[in-house]
């Protein structure tokens, strides 16, 4: 009792006067904390990183598991889940390994679903011995999923389910490693919201189709572009041009020998045909600089996905009778009159049930139940052959179309770079369409309902079925890059201008720049020579952008075409022009009744 009394009034008199215990122990306090403060200043410097960071954003990887089937000497693998782009296709993936010694023919067949309507892709293939081969398929990117059979001669496998997964942040197809992309963008992987849903495909196994590429907001080239097959490169080049978005973090020196539509080395973001590029220097710039496009793909008034974007029919509950012509978002059609007429048929209708109700009635009282029997069946084969009347004599069986395209000729490769839309309303189900590689068509991006396709991917896009169904309008969506001898010749002849149209559609009208002066296109047949005049100086500074007068429901399928950089001054040598007709797309070899065709169209002349 006597040792605990003074601990005691040690610790009354501490309660009561706490300074003294600072001054009683100095080293108890102080010491520690001159110690901890480094790793105060440390870990907050570490938590405002943190903080930079998820507000720049992050990525995320969208993994799936691997499915392999062997069978004899193949080896099949498809993964489950694959990232879904805003748009266009899918592309997925099926890896066969041949370990044997004779080639095999494999065909790929995914079936997959939208809203109970199937959509077919096929393709044929061949492995070659010991060869390990990424074969792709475009599917619609508006499936859930589906399944892949895989056939071979000898060899049966089971079939693969696979599902596609909506990003979280905006869909982003890279070629290169996750390292590569990291290190070139300064950009880290996070758990919550996640400004980049990231898909990594390795560069020796990237895409070679356009249609593979078309839909994702951003293409990234992580590693070194030379890795990349020659065809793979043409076709990133090929969506870039074609109003996609490219972004290259490590750009070799030889950039503009590899995209040929620059004139010299770009820095940041640049204009490249109807797309965009991005050649970055420094990785850090280069991610905050991606990070703030993709805030600026989130507007709504510009977050389209392609540089077209088709309107498709509304969703059911938009339906009615009073907005039974208007499309999506109330979308006008670009083909009018392409309703069936309902209330032409009804009228047909009508006076069959009054002829055969009351009518009927009053010949059964007058001549009897046996004349009755020889009119009922006889007025409903007249009403019948009325309506195919009708639908022979005014409808016919022709598709009908209206077109519209934006073209950009380069005449120094040969090619031309197109983007387009057309409105189709089809009689009579068209048997088919075929598209090379480089070119794509595109659907809307509708997701509570698709258009069912079936198409073979073989050698390009082989459209077999469902492409336009009988008596319903629909609107696709075009892209290309595509050899083209197209061009505009012009000589002179004295004080003249002489010009020649072989652009391979009729000339309406158009602006040549030669010796400083413009001259005003004349009117041309395809084939045709005609001389042009001097231009009013009013009109001195034309541009492209000044050419396009698209009416205002066209204009808005035209998206994401950054119409500023079409509105530079006419260089020399320079023509702008409008052209009539189908148009120069591959679409234009389907046989239709033309409603309107208006293409515009900018290049070099070929003269002197």
């Amino acid at each position: 009792m006597r040792e605990r009394l003074p601990a005691a009034l040690l610790a009354l008199l501490l309660a009561v006067c706490p300074s003294l215990a600072v001054a009683t122990e100095p080293t108890a306090v102080v010491a520690p904390a001159t110690e901890e403060e480094p790793a105060v200043e440390e870990a907050s410097e570490e938590e405002g990183l943190r903080m930079r960071e998820d507000q720049v954003g992050g990525y995320q990887e969208v993994l799936g598991q691997p499915g392999e089937i062997s069978e004899g000497d193949l080896k099949v693998t498809v993964v489950n889940s694959v990232l879904r782009p805003a748009g266009g296709y899918i592309p997925l993936e099926v890896v066969l390994f041949n370990p044997g010694a004779t080639p095999r023919a494999v065909s790929i067949r995914v079936e997959s679903q939208r809203v109970g309507r199937s959509q077919v892709s096929s393709r044929q293939v061949e492995v070659g011995p010991r060869q390990r081969l990424s074969a792709w398929v475009p599917v619609p990117s508006t499936s859930e999923g589906g399944m892949v059979r895989v056939s071979s001669p000898g060899s049966t496998f089971r079939p693969f389910n696979f599902y596609s997964v909506d990003p979280i942040g905006q869909p982003v197809l890279v070629l290169g490693s996750e390292q590569a992309f990291v290190s070139g963008t300064k950009v880290s992987r996070v758990k919550e919201s996640p400004k980049l849903s990231v898909r990594f495909i390795e560069p020796r196994d990237a895409p070679r189709e356009l249609a593979l590429y078309v839909g994702h907001r951003m293409v990234v080239v992580a590693g070194d572009v030379t890795a990349l097959p020659a065809d793979a490169w043409s076709a990133l080049e090929a969506y870039a041009a074609t109003g996609g978005y490219l972004v290259l973090l490590r750009p070799p020196r030889d950039v503009v020998a590899r995209l040929p539509l620059l004139t010299q080395m770009p820095t940041g973001v640049v204009p490249y045909g109807f797309g965009r590029l991005r050649v970055c220097a420094q990785a850090k710039e280069c991610g905050e600089g991606m990070i703030a496009d993709v805030d600026r793909m989130e507007d709504p008034e510009r977050g389209q996905v392609s540089v077209v974007a088709p309107a498709g029919p509304p969703p059911s509950w938009q339906r009615g009778p009073f907005n039974n012509h208007l499309l999506n978002n109330g979308e006008v059609p670009l083909l009018p009159g392409v309703q069936a007429p309902v209330g032409r048929f009804l009228l047909l209708i009508t006076l069959f049930v009054l002829a055969v109700g009351p009518g009927g009635l009053m010949l059964a009282r007058r001549k009897g139940p046996v004349a009755l029997l020889i009119a009922v069946p006889s007025v409903a084969l007249v009403t019948c052959l009325a309506i195919v009347a009708w639908s022979v004599l005014v409808e016919g069986f022709a598709l009908h179309a209206s077109r519209y395209s934006l073209i950009w000729l380069d005449r120094d490769r040969d090619r031309a770079l197109m983007v387009g839309i057309g409105g189709y309303y089809a009689n009579l189900e068209p048997e088919g369409l075929h598209l090379p590689a480089m070119a794509a068509l595109i659907g809307p991006d509708e997701e509570w309902e698709s258009q069912a396709t079936e198409a073979d991917w073989t050698n390009g896009m082989a459209v077999t079925g469902s492409f336009l169904p009988s008596r319903t309008y629909r609107e696709w969506g075009e892209v290309a890059m595509l050899p083209s001898r197209a061009r505009l010749g012009v000589r002179r002849e004295g004080e003249e201008l002489r010009v020649q149209n072989a652009l391979g559609a009729p000339l309406a009208s158009g602006y040549v720049r030669l010796g400083g002066k413009l001259w005003e296109l004349p009117a041309l047949a395809d084939g045709a020579e005609g001389e042009a005049t001097l231009a009013p100086p009013s009109e001195d500074k034309v541009s492209f952008l000044n050419m396009v007068d698209f009416s205002v429901p066209v204009n808005r399928r035209f998206t994401r075409v950054d119409w500023k950089t079409l509105d530079g001054p006419l260089p020399e040598g320079g023509f702008v022009a409008k052209l009539k007709g189908p148009g120069l797309l591959p679409s234009a070899a389907l046989p239709a009744e033309l409603h309107e065709g208006a293409h515009f169209v900018q290049g070099r002349v070929d003269g002197p």
